[in-house]
Order: structure tokens, then sequence, then C-alpha cells
């Protein structure tokens, strides 16, 4: 069901159709989508930084784009979402990744130990394994 909202960029009442934003908004963000795509087209490994200071537009919408998946490049680096350093791919940088791993593998680890603990001791079971 439609929702009324208010824009997120420009506070302006709108009925929600499937963009984030009012109709005007959202073609604004279309023409600088049309403007970061050509940018990144012609510059190679460029950053979130330069793309906001060589064309303007604001640093979440460039950010926004790269989420989505409308701007799509190995080219830009834009932050890690856990310690901000620079990646071209992912969501987390490859030292955020590894923490991410081990921390599962160490959750598992104590998720076996824990099912292995002899629970016969421990309470009333009436012979009934658990």
């Amino acid at each position: 069901m439609n929702k009324l909202k208010n824009c997120p960029e420009c506070g302006k009442l709108y009925l929600e159709v499937g963009q984030k934003m009012c109709p005007a908004c959202y073609d604004v963000e279309l023409e600088q989508e049309k403007i970061v795509h050509d940018y990144v087209r012609d510059h190679d490994k460029c950053s979130i930084r330069m793309i906001v200071d060589d064309t303007g537009v604001k640093e979440k919408v460039v950010l926004r784009m790269i989420k989505s998946g409308r701007v799509v490049s190995k080219n830009v680096a834009y932050p890690c979402e856990n310690c901000g350093a620079d990646i071209f791919v992912g969501k987390l940088c490859e030292k955020c990744s590894k923490d991410l791993n081990k921390q599962v593998e160490k959750l598992n680890a104590d998720k076996k130990k824990l099912q292995n603990v002899d629970r016969s001791r421990t309470m009333y079971n009436a012979g009934k394994d658990f």
C-alpha cells in the first residue's frame, strides 16, 4: 500500500510508490546519477571525495547510488561499513571481514562446547537425553 511520507531531501509530502523521495528530487537524483556515471567512466580509481569535489553531487547521494548498485565500478573507493577504510568491493574491508570470520568461528566453537556438556549431572532428566 502506498504511504504518504515526507521527502528526506526536501521535506515535501509525497506519495511513496517505490522511490524513497518525491518525484522532483528523484528526477534531480537521476540527473546527478548520469553526472556521476560519466565521471566514474572517465576517471580510473577515483574516491567518493574526488567525485563529490569534482561533480558537486552530495556525498550521501553518491553513497546511496553505490550501495543501491546504480553506480557499478570496481574503480570507485568507498568506506568500509565497519571501520571506514577505503574499499572497492563488498561492504567490509579485508581486515574487518577476517575479524568477522574469526568471531563467527569462535561462536561456532563455543556452541559446540555447549552442545557437548554432560547435562545428566546438572538437572533431573528422568532418563531422557536432551
